[in-house]
């Protein structure tokens, strides 16, 4: 008797223990697959960030030449998220008009960040020299600064698209040909669009 009653116990239990296996495993799976996956952390500052891309620019300190082509590369660095400074190269050479000089823009300055999650928008003033050849400018070197800014959308945890602009001073005295003509400090308008590289 004692060990028939002991068998309807080993029975009555087993069924349970299996179905506390089974609960405590389909909890654990369902647990694993419902929790949200940690959010990315935010870029620190004191990173930096490098920049290249393709550029347009006017060359308004030369007579009859209507817009340059090319290039720009840049490095921000970044104190603070807000605050940082920015070293900027460009070049010009590929025009359109009756006159096709180059460009060289050689710039540096401080900058103010705008963070936010996936985009971040920037202002910048930035000073330095421009260099214009091809046109027998005299002199050809001349003190320049470009006040503008852009706007970057992260693609990627270490990717962004950037648009920006600037309006970028300078002035050329006047030169023996006539070509090159400011005698005064002009502007001409850049726009560019590229990549950002996060370190």
């Amino acid at each position: 008797m004692k060990g028939k009653f002991l068998l309807f116990v080993l029975c009555a239990c087993a069924p349970i223990s299996v179905f506390g296996q089974a609960s405590s495993s389909s909890s654990a799976s369902s647990s694993a697959t419902t929790t949200p996956a940690l959010p990315e952390a935010p870029k620190p500052a004191g990173h930096f960030d490098v920049y290249a891309g393709v550029a347009y620019s006017s060359a308004n300190q030369v007579k009859s030449s209507s817009a340059l082509f090319g290039g720009t590369v840049a490095v921000d660095g970044k104190l603070k998220p807000w605050l940082g400074g920015t070293v900027d190269f460009g070049y010009y050479g590929m025009g359109y008009g009756m006159v096709k000089p180059t460009m060289y823009t050689m710039l540096a300055g401080p900058a103010f960040f705008i963070p936010s999650d996936k985009f971040e928008g920037y202002v910048h003033v930035l000073f330095g020299l421009a260099h214009t050849g091809g046109v027998g400018a005299t002199p050809n070197l001349a003190y320049a600064y470009a006040v503008g800014g852009g706007m970057q959308y992260d693609i990627r945890r270490n990717l962004a698209l950037r648009a920006a602009g600037d309006g970028i001073f300078s002035a050329f005295a006047l030169d023996p040909n006539h070509v090159g003509y400011s005698q005064n400090m002009r502007v001409n308008p850049r726009a560019t669009f590229g990549a950002v590289y996060h370190f």
